[in-house]
Order: C-alpha cells, then sequence, then structure tokens
C-alpha cells in the first residue's frame, strides 16, 4: 500500500509540475527566415511560441566582421506579444548576419538561440 501511495503522489507531481518543462518561448519562425538571403531587410521578425517582454528581451544582431550591428527599435508587434520586431538604425548591407536572441516569456521564464542569414548584393 505504501508502495501505492508513493508511486501515486510521484505521478501526480509530474504531471502537475508538466507544464512548467514547456512554459519557455521558443522561436517558433523568423524573418529573415534562417539560413536564407533575404533582399534589404528594414526589420527582423522573431515568433515565439508564446508572448514575451520586450523590456527584458534581448535582440544582438553581428555582420560578417563580427561587429554589432545599431538596432533602433525592439518591441512586441501591437496586439501580439509574441512577435517581436527589431528594426534597424540604417538599412544592413550585403553580408552575411548572425542573430543572438534572450527571450524572457510573459511568465518569466527565459530562452535563447541563435541563427543566421544573408543579405543580396
Amino acid at each position: 500500500m505504501r508502495k501505492s501511495s508513493l508511486l501515486a503522489t510521484l505521478s501526480l507531481l509530474a504531471v502537475l509540475n508538466a507544464p512548467v518543462v514547456f512554459a519557455h518561448a521558443h522561436l517558433k519562425t523568423e524573418v529573415p527566415a534562417a539560413d536564407s538571403t533575404a533582399s534589404v531587410p528594414k526589420e527582423l521578425r522573431l515568433t515565439f511560441s508564446e508572448g514575451v517582454e520586450a523590456k527584458f528581451t534581448k535582440v544582438l544582431v553581428k555582420g560578417a566582421d563580427g561587429q554589432p550591428v545599431k538596432v533602433a527599435g525592439l518591441a512586441t508587434e501591437a496586439g501580439n506579444a509574441k512577435v517581436l520586431v527589431v528594426t534597424f538604425d540604417q538599412p544592413l548591407p550585403a553580408g552575411g548576419y548572425s542573430v543572438e536572441w534572450h527571450a524572457v516569456s510573459v511568465d518569466t521564464h527565459k530562452s535563447e538561440g541563435h541563427y543566421g542569414f544573408k543579405v543580396a548584393p
């Protein structure tokens, strides 16, 4: 009987804690897309699996030379906290770019990732 109670308790705890495992904002899509070649983008659009807090989320864009690209703004799309919009100070010149992101979801869980894309000449 004691083993059954312990097993039932552990099973219940596992089920109740399952949402915590999935409570991180994962990057679902990005524009320009990962490993793509784009014409000169005016912005990046990162779509997450759940809403993110823009004021606690960081995005670093680097050119092929490893130097950071100046970002003019970073905000969630009006009415949709799942979409993070990153605008640039100036148009991106042709070349390769890497994007590193550190997101904090609306339920305060942190996640991070990176991808790259190219801008066509």
